[in-house]
């Protein structure tokens, strides 16, 4: 018996080349990456006011309303890092970040707002030296950057539910000693400062860089304390709060130098002095939450089995 040999392309029936064909010709096709879904209405105030305190921090720069060094690069990332942080909060495909967005829009607000503020004061008590402010263009610029900057901690705190104290008063509810202490001592320390560009004799340039580090080791000692979200880092977040408040009291000692060389009045001393105490409570709040931050890390978390 023979056996049949095999077919041959001519034996193929016409319909089965020609799709084989089209089949092997047909280009890989690729997942269209999703369209990015619209921005929200807190999205979008974000963004709007970020990048508003952004170019106010710039232009202020230019006209004399504050200096480039530090004030202009602090007001300058002030925005645009809650600024980018909310418009990439709306890419699902975006990669999780070891810092919340919210935690980054509400620094970025806090900061602003309160530069702006201080800034708007000053200028209040010290009408009669206009020009040292950048002129009426560095004037309205500065109201500008009151406005801006409220309005980016507005749009932050919309990330939460219970109003615009509510980031706060959650921290605050949590009962964590250390936090509440850095968050008494930030609080003493800003009326302390609004006391010096008002009835005092500092100048707001002095202490933005103070101003700044106070604020940024309160807001990782408030994101630490979350009940919600709390803020994951590969350590303690206490020593960041210290490291920051230690730069703050360095610049609080060599400023209460200076003081001693002037004729500051009881309201300069006052103002003084509760900038002063306010940079102690919060070493002492983070040196707290450090150490026992430095437990936790040595023994392990409470309830956890010992090491073998």
């Amino acid at each position: 018996m023979m056996s049949e040999p095999d077919p041959t392309l001519d034996d193929v029936p016409l319909e089965s080349a020609v799709q084989a064909d089209a089949e092997a010709e047909e280009p890989e096709v690729t997942e269209a990456r999703p369209p990015r879904p619209p921005l929200d209405d807190r999205t979008q105030l974000a963004v709007g006011a970020g990048l508003a305190v952004a170019i106010i921090g710039l232009l202020g720069s230019f006209v004399g309303a504050w200096e480039l060094i530090f004030a202009g690069l602090i007001l300058i990332a002030a925005g645009l890092v809650p600024a980018g942080a909310a418009y990439m909060s709306s890419d699902r495909a975006a990669a999780p970040s070891l810092t919340g967005t919210r935690d980054l829009i509400l620094a970025g607000g806090s900061i602003a707002a309160v530069l702006g503020i201080l800034y708007t004061a000053e200028i209040l008590f010290a009408l009669d030296i206009v020009d040292s402010f950048g002129g009426v263009l560095g004037i309205t610029l500065t109201f500008g950057l009151a406005i801006a900057g409220v309005l980016l901690y507005f749009a932050a705190t919309l990330w939460w539910t219970d109003g615009p104290a509510a980031p706060w008063t959650g921290a605050l509810a949590a009962h964590d000693r250390a936090t509440r202490l850095v968050l008494i001592g930030t609080a003493v320390f800003l009326l302390g400062w609004l006391g010096n560009v008002t009835i005092g004799i500092w100048f707001l340039r002095a202490g933005v860089e103070v101003i700044t580090f106070i604020l940024l080791a309160a807001l990782v000692m408030r994101a630490a304390a979350d009940p919600d979200e709390p803020l994951r880092l590969p350590l303690p977040p206490a020593f960041v709060a210290l490291a920051l408040s230690i730069v703050a009291a360095i610049i609080a000692l060599q400023h209460t130098g200076e003081i001693l060389e002037t004729k500051a009045g009881i309201g300069g001393w006052i103002a003084h002095l509760l900038y002063v105490a306010g940079v102690v409570i919060v070493v002492v709040g983070a040196g707290i939450g450090s150490a026992e931050g430095s437990r936790t890390l040595t023994e392990g978390p409470k309830g956890a089995a010992p090491p073998a």
